[in-house]
């Protein structure tokens, strides 16, 4: 299907001012490189940045002299991809690196108009782009401007901006052919949208409603060459596949789960992709704010790390990563809680598990906590509520010392035979690692098979949860 360019818009053109393109040769890498800058107007400190998945990277510095000339120079080659130069005043320019010496000249009036380069045939083709379509987009505004001074010409130039729309298509056409192996080329088809073919109909006529989901999930990636490196060292891989499992994956452990590992198995021989995708989805799950995906970080570093599929990780890394999951592990959602073994205020055990009820809220508090001073009668005094929906209350005190914890339960008279103030008193559990209790308050929900159902709540969620859950079990 033809390709559409939309020339209304100017996103096309913002974008394209982030990309440029390399080709991809196998020849050895020189020993460095140096690239020779000259930029008319461009003073003081200027800075070569490069681009890896979605961050950007200082790699060089110089110094431009009164007539904007400067070098990039060093011992060790630069990994191909697509840098850019950092000027001040913010203004920036792409460039791209496979051959390691070359020059690029320009003017910070228009560094795209102007920019002329040398020894380097991958930085011509990107730039020779750039300027036809920016001539083409100039034709485009100016018939636009004058149908809307005179009306009577929409139409003629409805029909003119089609002849320029065909002949982009053809240079587009052209160039991906000419320059197949180029990054550009690589990022031109990366940026491609999915083209959606007829919606079918089902059986009883009726068109279908989620096959334009299921079609656009399915050919989502079938533009992006997984086994092209250099594409991470641009802005566009990794907003696509986090637009991906943003908008396209069900936000569950288990579908993400499922996507991660097809992913990474389509991206498994290429080095820097696999590395990148690994050690940035593991941090993403590990840090997630959203209850439940702690389970996708346990995953990863079992099914990852721990079995030897990141070589790049270092053991004190690995040892880290494995420390973490076998702490979550235990504690991912729908797993039986792990029993604790505490003592009440007289001194007798009360076993979580023993306790028999619809849900058991086990929650951990500190006297000493300005948090928890507020949390704790407030949580109390929901019980009413929380008793007509079948819950107790397993008030476990962090605390190894009785004198506080007793004053305070006796000051705010947290009394009520569904709710049970527990302290290890005899040091049988690590709660602070059994539970990853780290700071204080922290609410689990136990279902009536004490499995964990919700953990890490606020306690204003807390009869929300519970009524949704309701309604979802239902």
């Amino acid at each position: 299907m033809k390709q559409r360019i939309i020339w209304l818009s100017g996103l096309f053109i913002a974008t394209l001012a982030l990309f440029s393109f390399t080709s991809h040769e196998d020849s050895a890498a020189p020993a460095g490189y140096k690239i020779s800058v000259k930029i008319k107007g461009a003073t003081d400190s200027v800075y070569l940045c490069r681009y890896y998945g979605d961050k950007r990277y200082y790699q060089d510095t110089a110094v431009s002299d009164a007539k904007g000339a400067f070098v990039f120079e060093g011992k060790e080659a630069l990994p191909e991809g697509m840098y850019f130069v950092l000027l001040p005043g913010q203004k920036f320019f792409d460039v791209i690196v496979s051959t390691q010496v070359f020059s690029i000249e320009g003017d910070t009036s228009d560094l795209v108009r102007h920019m002329v380069t040398k020894n380097s045939p991958d930085n011509k083709s990107f730039y020779d782009y750039q300027q036809f379509y920016l001539k083409q987009k100039e034709s485009v505004d100016s018939l636009n401007e004058k149908a809307k001074q005179n009306p009577a010409l929409k139409e003629q130039t409805t029909e003119a901006i089609k002849a320029i729309d065909v002949s982009m298509n053809e240079y587009i056409t052209n160039f991906k052919k000419v320059n197949a192996k180029s990054l550009f080329t690589t990022i031109l088809n990366a940026s491609e949208e999915v083209q959606f073919p007829e919606i079918p109909k089902k059986e009883n006529g009726q068109l279908d409603s989620v096959f334009m989901y299921r079609y656009y999930k399915n050919h989502f990636f079938d533009k992006i060459d997984f086994t092209d490196d250099r594409l991470i060292r641009t802005p566009i891989l990794a907003p696509k596949i986090d637009r991906y499992f943003k908008d396209l994956v069900t936000q569950s452990p288990d579908s993400i789960i499922k996507e991660i590992d097809w992913l990474l198995a389509k991206v498994a021989n290429s080095k820097d992709t696999y590395e990148y995708l690994v050690r940035t989805l593991t941090y993403k799950y590990e840090t997630s704010e959203i209850m439940g995906m702690d389970a996708v970080f346990v995953h990863m570093g079992k099914n990852y790390y721990e079995k030897g599929k990141c070589p790049w990780a270092s053991k004190e890394t690995l040892d880290k990563i494995k420390e973490r999951t076998d702490i979550l592990d235990p504690l991912l959602l729908g797993k039986k809680a792990p029993n604790l073994y505490m003592t009440d205020t007289t001194g007798k055990y009360v076993q979580l598990h023993s306790l028999r009820a619809k849900y058991t809220l086990v929650f951990f508090w500190d006297s000493n906590c300005g948090h928890c001073q507020k949390e704790v009668p407030k949580l109390f005094d929901m019980m009413p509520k929380l008793k007509a929906k079948g819950c107790v209350v397993y008030a476990a005190n962090i605390e190894r010392k009785n004198e506080g914890w007793i004053k305070f339960i006796k000051e705010k008279k947290l009394s009520d035979p569904a709710w049970f103030n527990v302290i290890d008193s005899h040091t049988h559990t690590d709660f602070k690692i059994t539970y990853d209790i780290y700071s204080t308050p922290v609410l689990y929900i136990l279902d009536e098979n004490k499995k964990i159902i919700a953990k890490r709540i606020t306690i204003e969620q807390l009869l929300d949860f519970l009524t949704n859950y309701e309604k979802i079990k239902k």
